[in-house]
């Protein structure tokens, strides 16, 4: 069993006291922690050390939406609003994809996510090759780069952007094929939704809450993002997206819904009801001129809140602390209020928030003893980062991804001095480019 200490750091436990430890160590047995003190570690034979003088260790930032699937795109059709975005410039970049650049892509966005502190990401996958298992792809590429992944197939039985739609014996079969493939894993966890709310049937929502409940699986799904989604859902169905989906019983705590930004008091009721979590997506709800989620308004409803990037090409970036910190802003200028939105909020939310919604929220999110060792090392030895009278408050309103030196996962260290440990990130990232470039003349973009 590997042995792993970290010592000579500040940790923030994110316990439920919210201990911070001003100079401390933790031990690792496996996947983990095992032991958590201040001063100096006890003496015993470790396998290896981190060093963590002058950094700050926190739990594994958690990036609960994501869609790397999407990375080929960063910045490419800036300036629209959601539906045109995706019709002028993603989906036809997406149709262009062979095989590899599902393993690319997989690869490149985690190597981001890992750079940026972010032990655990959920991507929301889709694609039109899934007859040539594109998922399958997909899923092994992210497998490789040590990251805890919660992989959401996506999918649509009735309508989205040509060739982006199956049929249901399809969605199920293929669903049911990758969940059996990757159960008995621990780091990798598949999940399932329809990927946009107008484009499936009754039907096929209540086969995935069937599939959830007999595979023990999570249900994904995006929520009332603009007000054409719920256009299109009262269209369709005479009611609102939530409304819709507590009638299909997709309403439960094992299912997460993101965004939420255009919510009416009902919607938020049924949400509270049902006991389902939020996913807040503050930078790309900005980006593509969707609204604002009433966070205030969930949070008094007592909803769990997570937090999230969305995808690279949407947000520009899987850089989780300037999404906290753009949650906090955007509901302080918005509501005018000083403490609409609290960093310690918005910390929780990217930690422990979302391990709740994951359902993990008793062994992830936090740096102590019986908790799984996903860990995040900060260097604070920054201009910017100094002084740091407030930890939190400076990892939320200061700290960048690029301030982080170190990343574990599970026990793991998957990244240390910034260098990855697991891909050959500068590999990845010469092929990316290029297939980037020939997939974009494919396209004809």
């Amino acid at each position: 069993m590997a042995k792993l200490l970290i010592s000579g750091g500040a940790i923030a436990t994110n316990d439920d006291r919210q201990t911070v430890i001003d100079r401390g160590y933790v031990i690792v047995e496996d996947q983990w922690i095992v032991a958590v003190g201040s001063g100096s570690p006890p003496t015993d034979t470790y396998d290896r050390t981190l060093d963590a003088t002058g950094m700050l260790v926190i739990p594994g930032l958690i990036n609960a939406h994501t869609h790397l699937c999407m990375v080929y795109g960063r910045s490419l059709g800036s300036d629209r609003a959601l539906l045109h975005w995706l019709s002028d410039a993603q989906v036809p970049l997406m149709r262009a994809f062979e095989l590899p650049d599902y393993a690319l892509s997989m690869e490149l966005g985690a190597i981001e996510n890992i750079k940026a502190g972010n032990t655990t990401l959920c991507e929301i996958f889709f694609s039109p090759h899934y007859d040539q298992g594109a998922d399958e792809v997909a899923v092994e590429s992210l497998a490789r780069t040590g990251i805890r992944t919660f992989f959401f197939r996506g999918s649509n039985d009735e309508s989205f952007f040509d060739g982006f739609v199956e049929n249901r014996q399809d969605i199920l079969r293929r669903s049911k094929n990758l969940i059996r493939k990757w159960h008995p894993s621990h780091r990798i966890q598949i999940g399932v939704g329809p990927l946009v709310p107008w484009g499936s049937t009754a039907e096929a929502f209540m086969d995935a809450v069937a599939l959830s409940q007999a595979e023990n699986v999570l249900i994904h799904l995006h929520t009332s993002e603009t007000p054409a989604y719920n256009q299109l859902v009262r269209q369709r169905t005479g009611k609102s997206n939530v409304e819709m989906l507590a009638d299909v019983g997709a309403l439960s705590d094992r299912v997460m819904l993101n965004h939420c930004v255009h919510l009416s008091d009902r919607d938020i009721q049924l949400i509270a009801e049902g006991r389902a979590s939020v996913i807040h997506d503050p930078t790309s709800n900005m980006i593509l001129a969707s609204g604002v989620a009433p966070i205030p308004q969930l949070q008094q409803a007592g909803i769990p809140l997570g937090l999230a990037c969305d995808g690279p090409a949407c947000n520009n970036t899987q850089d989780m602390f300037q999404t906290m910190k753009d949650a906090a802003l955007l509901q302080k200028v918005t509501t005018r209020q000083a403490d609409a939105l609290i960093a310690p909020q918005v910390f929780s939310m990217a930690t422990r928030g979302n391990a709740q919604a994951l359902g993990m929220g008793n062994c992830l999110g936090a740096v102590q003893t019986g908790f799984l060792a996903d860990l995040t090392l900060v260097n604070l030895q920054s201009p910017h980062l100094t002084p740091a009278h407030d930890p939190i408050a400076t990892l939320v309103y200061s700290a960048r991804g690029a301030d982080v030196s170190a990343v574990v996962v599970g026990g793991r260290v998957v990244m240390e001095n910034r260098i990855l440990q697991t891909v050959c990130e500068a590999d990845i990232l010469e092929k990316a480019q290029q297939r980037t470039k020939a997939v974009r003349q494919k396209a004809n973009l």
